[in-house]
């Protein structure tokens, strides 16, 4: 049982699937320019992956947008959170 002064940590993935924030997308790479509002850094592989480092609508600096593929059906990804602090009081509550 969490008591005062307890510390909790749950992943955003968690919160995402929670808040139902899985959306169709056939190209991932799409998904994420939706997400973007400006890159950061972007960085080629020697087998010509691309790497994005960017800035969300959120203010969140992190690779991909933080769009993330794994652990969902097919064409599907999942996005952030769409307002992680109301996420986090919201949950906070709840205990």
């Amino acid at each position: 049982m969490l008591q005062g002064g307890d510390i909790l940590v749950v992943t955003s993935k968690i919160v995402s699937k929670a808040e139902g924030r899985i959306i169709q997308a056939d190209d991932r790479e799409d998904a994420i320019t939706a997400e973007t509002v400006r890159v950061v850094a972007s960085r080629t592989s020697d087998s010509g992956h691309i790497t994005h480092i960017v800035e969300t609508r959120l203010g969140i600096v992190a690779a991909a947008a933080g769009v993330d593929a794994s652990n969902t059906p097919a064409g599907t990804v999942l996005l952030l959170p769409a307002d992680p602090d109301a996420s986090s009081q919201r949950d906070c509550a709840s205990v």
